[in-house]
């Protein structure tokens, strides 16, 4: 990727480009019941943004990641025994690489983009149904997601409604994601209304899966009810020969001493029973093909501030189907200005032949400095 830089230099030091980012250090330590791995990563996150009228705008950032430590992973060490499989492995190395890079043009009744850019769709918190480009991380939802190569179209409509038009290109039309999402507001309350269809992961009658063309239609609803903040989003096949989807609540409350509760439901009907769970269930799911593993899931969180600067959050997640969960306790400070660092323990709790029974015990410290 030297390339890269050599080529990108030039324009940065010829255009108006602002340049902002952050660097990271990540130490992990994962327990499990026979074994354990701990490595550790520096990264370099840089944003670089042009602007050469108020219309058009060019953007892109490049990540530079080092790992030090365990390097080479097993995937049977994180699923249960009674699969039966003897090695999957696979390794994690040093990387250069743009996670976005795209350009994005104002016209009078429409905005474009174009290229690898950051896509957020859908109002869970943990789980976003509707989001058929991205997927969460359990442990650490918010953290920011992979760009996704797409042409993106949004058209004001109504009164401050928006169309949203989003196509990932594949190499055919059948096999790209295509996704329409009408954005609006009734009262006090947000909705969208989506369609749209993608080469989707489906039951094959053999408790695994294949691949076919899928249509969905969906959409999601938040607002407020007295003090209690409200969500939901869906996401279903219209399918009637194969008829699945995901679906989303969530409710969140803040005390008035501080304290924030928040909790959401998960369903996803695609997911395995308890006793028909296969290697290619926890395999798709690594993958990030599918949101979960089995059918319903329950996450729960809760925040407080301390002080200005130093603020504790409890999660705790977990399987309803296989009674397995995880209790994260994180605690972030905010050492200087613009320098934050945080610190997560998490415990599983059930049996070995869980999901996340079996994976015990996970330390995490994390710096971050922007600029």
């Amino acid at each position: 990727m030297i390339w890269l830089i050599i080529f990108l230099l030039p324009v940065i030091a010829s255009a108006q480009v602002d340049i902002f980012g952050y660097y990271e250090s990540e130490y992990d330590h994962i327990q499990l019941p026979n074994k354990s791995y701990n490595f550790s990563y520096n990264k370099l996150r840089l944003d670089l943004e042009s602007r050469s009228n108020e219309n058009v705008m060019v953007g892109a950032n490049i990540n530079f990641q080092i790992f030090h430590g365990d390097q080479e992973w097993d995937i049977v060490d994180f699923i249960p025994e009674y699969l039966e499989i003897d090695s999957a492995p696979f390794s994690i190395s040093d990387s250069m690489y743009l996670d976005n890079i795209y350009l994005r043009t104002s016209f009078q009744r429409f905005d474009f983009t174009i290229g690898k850019q950051p896509i957020s769709l859908g109002v869970g918190y943990a789980w976003n149904p509707l989001d058929i480009f991205n997927r969460k991380d359990l442990i650490d939802p918010t953290y920011e997601q992979a760009g996704v190569n797409a042409l993106r179209m949004e058209i004001p409509v109504m009164d401050g409604g928006t169309l949203d038009i989003i196509i990932e290109p594949d190499s055919t039309w059948d096999m790209s994601n295509k996704l329409i999402q009408l954005k609006s507001s009734l009262g006090s309350y947000d909705f969208s209304l989506n369609g749209g269809n993608q080469y989707h992961l489906i039951p094959d009658g053999n408790s695994g899966y294949a691949y076919d063309h899928v249509f969905f239609g969906g959409g999601s609803i938040i607002g407020e009810l007295w003090k209690f903040g409200l969500w939901g989003e869906t996401l279903w096949s219209l399918d009637a020969d194969n008829n699945f989807g995901e679906v989303v609540f969530g409710i969140d409350y803040t005390f008035n001493n501080g304290v924030y509760l928040m909790t959401e439901y998960f369903h996803n009907s695609l997911g395995a029973e308890k006793n028909e769970v296969t290697f290619d269930h926890y395999l798709h799911n690594f993958n990030g093909e599918t949101h979960s593993i089995m059918q319903n899931y329950l996450f729960v969180m809760g925040m407080y501030n301390f002080t200005n600067y130093i603020s504790g959050c409890l999660i705790a997640f977990g399987n309803l189907d296989d009674q397995s969960f995880i209790l994260a306790p994180q605690l972030n400070w905010d050492a200087f200005e613009d320098v934050t660092l945080g610190a997560w323990v998490s415990q599983s709790f059930g049996e070995n032949d869980t999901e996340f029974g079996i994976q015990d015990l996970v330390l995490r410290f994390r710096l971050r400095a922007y600029f």
